[in-house]
């Protein structure tokens, strides 16, 4: 539990602080989240606020009257390894040291905790106790929490022996390890318990995890022969060419978190995969051209997909460089299915402005382009039959081209 037993008292009792320092960590949380963060303020079985209060005949928000009590702190002080305050309209609250200590942290220095990485190999990804996990092992509850570690950590994650010849079963059930809730006990709503259990279901009546549904299917193969009917192949993957850099699916309002990419039968020759830390690189651009970074992460690009034969017409828009509190936080590029950018409207005709729009936009682009090329941040790996790489989709990722 994070913050600990709120209660109604008058007083609490606590010893002093012994160190500045204890005190002006405490100090340095604003009152009001402190105050919104007690544990009594959340519902203990759904986790949703009790704290707002509302007319139960109509939803109706109800005033809230006067809070200057409600943020004014009498006292606090230190009981064993809490905190406790005492605000000024009678309550009394504890919060843990460590959760103080990593909430001035992560408010500090925000982001995602991934760990960027360059210059990485294929044979030290496979040899990496962090990078690299065999199937069997991934789909067990130790292998589980592992794996969702160095995905969040890295972004990238290496499964070998994953089956290949079941129609995707294995591919569903990995996914099913790696989404959803943590325990994974009832075949009718996880596909990993259905998988464990001998069956062999790629989606669930009552399914609650594994792969997302989209236009190309659940689990589907690049290649348009064996593709269902009605499922969409208007995608530069169906072809043997080589690819740029990029991440999936641009054109959904959230693109999915992540990707799992399975060898079934590589290519005689060429067809190499190849990723690039793409938070990385957006960093690397952070400190070698701030400009470029800002033009990149401000504006919002439009992409789409179109399939004229299924009927599929998908659009969203976004930055490729999503920043949030000033940690990059997603990557959204492909090149492929980014549409022409139009510069700010004005009434009046100015050539100039629309001029400078566009400079500056090739010149951003071409300064990502190049950190993108860089060797040192690109890792480039032959699969092998039976080889899954997961991705989380701001690691970018392309293929070399496919030589038969």
């Amino acid at each position: 539990m994070i913050v600990t037993l709120t209660k109604k008292c008058c007083s609490a009792s606590f010893r002093s602080f012994t160190t500045s320092n204890e005190k002006s960590l405490l100090k340095k949380i604003p009152r009001q989240y402190l105050r919104e963060s007690m544990e009594g303020n959340y519902d203990p079985l759904t986790r949703q606020r009790n704290d707002v209060l509302y007319h139960l005949n109509d939803g109706k928000l109800k005033d809230s009257g006067d809070t200057l009590d409600r943020y004014k702190i009498v006292s606090s002080g230190l009981d064993g390894t809490d905190y406790v305050i005492n605000w000024a309209d009678g309550i009394s609250s504890k919060f843990s040291l460590d959760w103080i200590a990593k909430t001035y942290s992560n408010w500090k220095r925000p982001g995602n905790g991934q760990e960027p990485w360059h210059g990485l190999t294929e044979s030290f990804v496979r040899k990496s106790e962090d990078l690299a996990i065999d199937f069997e092992d991934a789909i067990r509850d130790e292998g589980m929490a592992k794996s969702i570690v160095s995905l969040y950590k890295y972004g990238i994650l290496l499964v070998t022996n994953t089956p290949t010849q079941d129609e995707g079963h294995g591919i569903a059930a990995l996914a099913s390890a790696l989404s959803g809730a943590k325990k994974k006990e009832a075949p009718e709503s996880s596909l990993l318990a259905n998988y464990r259990q001998g069956g062999r279901d790629i989606v669930l009546k009552n399914g609650t995890d594994g792969p997302l549904r989209t236009l190309y299917g659940k689990v589907w193969f690049t290649s348009s022969s064996v593709q269902a009917e009605g499922t969409s192949v208007a995608d530069s993957a169906y072809t043997s060419e080589a690819l740029p850099l990029h991440t999936d699916m641009t054109y959904f309002l959230s693109p999915p978190g992540l990707q799992i990419f399975t060898m079934i039968e590589p290519a005689g020759r060429g067809g190499e995969s190849i990723y690039a830390d793409g938070i990385n690189a957006a960093e690397i651009l952070r400190s070698e051209d701030p400009h470029s970074f800002h033009v990149l992460s401000t504006l919002d690009r439009k992409y789409w997909s179109i399939d004229a034969k299924t009927g599929w017409h998908l659009e969203a828009m976004g930055p490729i460089i999503k920043v949030r509190n000033g940690a990059v936080v997603q990557i959204r590029h492909n090149d492929l299915d980014r549409q022409p950018d139009l510069p700010p409207f004005h009434e009046e005709d100015d050539d100039k402005a629309s001029q400078c729009f566009y400079t500056d936009l090739v010149n951003a682009h071409r300064k990502w382009d190049a950190i993108l090329s860089r060797d040192d941040n690109r890792l480039v790996m032959k699969l092998n039959p039976g080889d899954t790489v997961v991705l989380a989709n701001q690691v970018r990722h392309d293929t070399e081209v496919l030589l038969h």
